[in-house]
């Protein structure tokens, strides 16, 4: 990397640290650009050239944050021994940090304003619903090999199953107390893992 390249990746970076700030503040509707090309003593123009927009700003600012976790969670992969205990461990570990995570009530205000985003937008949040898929699928599929889960199960559909669980359940859970949504995905997980029916229930009719 040469000297202009350098500069360039501090400014943005420097960029994105107040943009983290001001959006961690006062959420991704009522913060701007002016505030955060004045927090870092650029020009609007200059946040433009980098970022071309508030929600370019906001993307990148989310591409970081989705990082963060992907590296938070290859590394409870490496810890974990079986899939339940992942499972477990992203209620336990996972939730009380996303819970109290700074850039929670913007990330709600930029998915809630879903008709207003522009293409790129979709993509990246298609990109990172497809990375959480895919990570849980290979987490899946070595539970699957290790003879942890049930031989006929599809681990791209389960993968599928427990993204819509866990993005449902996150819709459901963001205005409650911590301690009940830690209790509701508590009960999601031991459901998800040894079902609702008891042992001796069958499917079939006498």
């Amino acid at each position: 990397m040469n000297r202009k390249q350098q500069q360039t990746e501090e400014t943005k970076a420097r960029l994105l640290d107040a943009a983290f700030a001001i959006f961690s503040t006062r959420g991704y509707v009522s913060a701007s650009v002016e505030e955060i090309a004045l927090a870092t003593g650029t020009s609007k123009a200059n946040i433009y050239y980098h970022y071309k927009s508030k929600e370019g700003l906001f993307l990148a600012l989310l591409d970081r944050h989705d990082a963060e976790w992907q590296a938070l969670w290859e590394e409870q992969r490496a810890r974990c021994r079986t899939v339940a205990e992942l499972l477990q461990t992203i209620v336990e570990v996972g939730l009380p940090k996303g819970f109290n995570h700074p850039l929670n009530r913007a990330i709600w205000e930029f998915l809630d304003a879903g008709a207003g985003r522009s293409e790129a937008s979709k993509r990246s949040i298609a990109e990172w619903s497809t990375r959480k898929r895919r990570f849980m699928e290979a987490v899946l599929r070595d539970g699957l090999e290790q003879g942890e889960l049930k031989p006929h199960l599809d681990p791209s559909h389960l993968a599928m199953t427990l993204d819509s669980l866990f993005r449902g359940l996150g819709e459901t859970t963001r205005h409650m107390e911590l301690p009940q949504a830690l209790e509701l995905h508590r009960t999601a997980i031991q459901v998800c893992l040894h079902g609702m029916l008891q042992a001796s229930t069958t499917n079939t009719k006498e």
